[in-house]
């Protein structure tokens, strides 16, 4: 379906979120709390969108939690908030108050992600603009700066490594191809056992910008879902917003009702 712009509902979507005794606020990271960036390192969350988070995870009947593609302790990080609740690649693995989790069988498969990463630094170690970078249980090759001309090249190298591990599957996201364990998991699964395990009674609102986070949209379909893009597109999301700075309104809206 097309989703509708969350600005046009918004007084439907007031009216969900105060019939609702609880919320569970969960947010990509990349392309939603932060503009999407060439290289991943740069993408960093405002003071101002932290303080917003801190604000909605003190309030009563509220709980927050960033649900990303990077390594938890990654995130953990560059948000900085003991008080929000944390999924890492693909919600792999989880933590927060109250909650510590790695998927054990991607645990298993860490020793496969290894070499399947020594690999692809071989592979793709000429190619301009590639960065291959190790997640212990996933690896990412982003191609963000690659030249068009190289890209589909890329593909093919990434696809023929992973072709040769029967455990493992390649998924596909902007500008970034991922080598995951080939499990029944996903950023949905992962939101779910979080708001079953610390509010099981609460609704959600799901916010992201990329595929993975489609598994999150239909998962939680009972709640508010909202994709972060300047086009609509055919999604699983009800509503969208435009970009993070929309997403930060939103945010600031939340925190005032």
């Amino acid at each position: 379906m097309r989703p509708k712009h969350l600005w046009e509902e918004w007084g439907k979507v007031i009216n969900t979120i105060k019939a609702s005794a609880s919320v569970f606020i969960l947010l990509d990271y990349d392309g939603t709390l932060t503009p999407i960036v060439e290289r991943p390192e740069d993408a960093h969350i405002s003071s101002e969108t932290r303080n917003l988070l801190k604000t909605l995870a003190d309030k009563r009947g509220y709980k927050v939690g960033v649900i990303s593609g990077r390594v938890l302790e990654d995130v953990k990080k560059r948000v900085g908030l003991e008080e929000v609740y944390y999924a890492g690649n693909h919600g792999l693995e989880l933590s927060g108050p109250d909650i510590e989790f790695v998927h054990p069988e991607a645990k298993e498969l860490a020793g496969s992600i290894s070499k399947v990463f020594e690999e692809l630094k071989i592979e793709l170690g000429g190619v301009e603009g590639v960065i291959v970078e190790n997640k212990t249980l996933t690896v990412s090759v982003h191609y963000r700066t690659t030249p068009a001309e190289k890209i589909e090249l890329v593909k093919q190298k990434v696809l023929g490594v992973v072709s040769r591990w029967q455990h493992l599957q390649l998924t596909y996201g902007k500008k970034v191809l991922e080598v995951k364990p080939k499990l029944d998991w996903n950023k949905g699964r992962a939101a779910q056992l979080l708001i079953e395990r610390i509010a099981p009674e609460s609704l959600p609102i799901y916010a992201g910008d990329d595929s993975t986070d489609e598994d999150a949209f239909l998962q939680l379909s009972r709640g508010v879902t909202i994709l972060v893009t300047n086009t609509p597109i055919q999604t699983s999301a009800k509503y969208y917003l435009r970009d993070a700075d929309e997403v930060k309104e939103f945010l600031k809206q939340l925190t005032i009702l």
